[in-house]
């Protein structure tokens, strides 16, 4: 399905893992960006998971466009992670692509501000070194010339025009068949991403990708990335204000396992609260 429209939109991808994500941040987006179309690539989601997405967004089946498995322990991270590549393709001026697992809860409009030329992103605590494993460190910092030393940037977020970087997955390919499929297995995407757009990013603040296990409680957030595996729709997901921010933004007809979930952390509270009069 092509979209023929000028201006802008966000974008994400999703398969039946991540549904859950997917509704809390079509939700939060209704709520806090309405006058932004919002496009969905579908990796795998069901008839009525889609039939239920398609009433916040528009959906469009997508497979990824080449094979990149993972392994270690980011193995938790899907092919479908692959689909931000399909931004490049939108018939969009600019597009704003967030990962399935965050929750928005501010107006975005400052994340379509960017240099024409640069992508917009928002920083990592880690260097580009770290992204790779030790024995892949060598291979490439003999390759390609960059500073190894420099932060990278969080992939869940990104902000580009599509017509400077249509040839985005033709990249990507030339780079996975240089140094071997093995080399990107630990956080795919990202790794691509981090080569592909060095030295043409432009930094929005961290508040824009705030990760409840990796930022500084002093930041206000914009938007919630729920990295790591566990999840705010997993039973075991710390308490807080990032978990009740993910659960204000889906509902029980959206997504019914959401009941037994808040059984769970109920039961668990109180047996935490419980203290019984021993003496």
């Amino acid at each position: 399905m092509a979209i023929k429209e000028s201006g802008r939109c966000i974008a994400t991808s999703s398969d039946s893992n991540y549904f859950p994500a997917l509704i809390a941040l079509l939700r939060s987006l209704r709520r806090t960006n309405p006058h932004i179309p919002v496009i969905v690539f579908d990796g795998g989601l069901t008839r009525r998971e889609t039939k239920k997405a398609g009433r916040l967004a528009t959906i469009i089946p997508k497979k990824p466009f080449m094979d990149l498995k993972g392994r270690g322990k980011f193995s938790y991270i899907g092919m479908v992670t692959l689909l931000k590549f399909e931004t490049a393709g939108l018939d969009f001026e600019k597009v704003l692509y967030l990962d399935a697992d965050m929750v928005v809860l501010e107006d975005l409009e400052p994340l379509f501000s960017f240099p024409e030329g640069k992508v917009g992103v928002v920083r990592e605590v880690n260097a580009l070194k770290n992204m790779f494993r030790l024995q892949h460190r060598k291979i490439l910092a003999e390759s390609i010339g960059i500073d190894w030393n420099e932060r990278g940037f969080n992939a869940g977020l990104l902000s580009l025009r599509p017509a400077e970087w249509r040839d985005l997955p033709e990249r990507a390919r030339e780079l996975v068949g240089r140094f071997g499929p093995d080399v990107f297995s630990k956080s795919k995407d990202q790794q691509i991403l981090n080569l592909i757009f060095y030295g043409k990013t432009h930094h929005f603040p961290v508040r824009y990708n705030f990760s409840p296990f990796y930022d500084n409680d002093t930041v206000a957030p914009a938007i919630i990335h729920y990295l790591t595996r566990c999840k705010p729709w997993h039973r075991n997901y710390p308490d807080g204000r990032c978990y009740e921010k993910f659960r204000e933004s889906i509902s029980i007809t959206d997504f019914p396992g959401i009941v037994l979930v808040d059984l769970y952390r109920g039961l668990r509270r109180s047996q935490k609260n419980f203290n019984p009069d021993i003496s």
